[in-house]
């Protein structure tokens, strides 16, 4: 009997803590240093029972051109944003560009909720149209159980 991996891809703009955030999900220290995906990185997971491939796109400008063909069959599209003014502006715009091509489900995370001035989730969920939008602090590994929760409730309703 085949069983096809559930695809989750994580994209955001560059350094908004996509890699962080998958590093909590996995139970990864979370490093200090900052050094940023290329291209591409692919991790399974178990996610409800189910085999999940997780996909970590880079956010470099370099990258964004292949975005669309790494979203190809994506059941879960989580799009990341650091909870800053600029950058939400910015996470509208991938937004905007995706959500009508992708044919998936799309949410958002509203990271680094830690930092001083962030805006709230809500907020983010405001400025990005009503995207359904979470609070996160990648950095903070007693979180780890809620983004879990946070993705096996988004794919159990895909």
């Amino acid at each position: 009997m085949l069983t096809t991996k559930k695809k989750i891809c994580l994209i955001g703009d560059q350094s908004v803590g996509k890699s962080s955030l998958l590093s909590l999900l996995q139970g990864r220290e979370i490093s200090k240093e900052r050094s940023p995906t290329v291209g591409l990185e692919v991790e399974d997971s178990v996610l409800n029972g189910k085999n999940c491939s997780i996909w970590d796109l880079g956010g470099q400008k370099r990258f964004k051109f292949m975005w669309q063909d790494f979203l190809r069959g994506a059941g879960l599209a989580v799009i990341v944003c650091d909870s800053t003014e600029k950058n939400v502006e910015k996470t509208k715009e991938i937004y905007d560009r995706f959500e009508r091509s992708l044919g998936t489900k799309i949410i958002a995370i509203a990271n680094k909720q830690d930092l001083p001035g962030a805006l709230t989730a809500q907020e983010v969920q405001k400025k990005l149209g009503g995207l359904k939008t979470y609070g996160m602090s990648a950095i903070r590994p007693e979180l780890q159980q809620r983004m879990k929760e946070i993705l096996e409730y988004e794919i159990s309703t895909y």
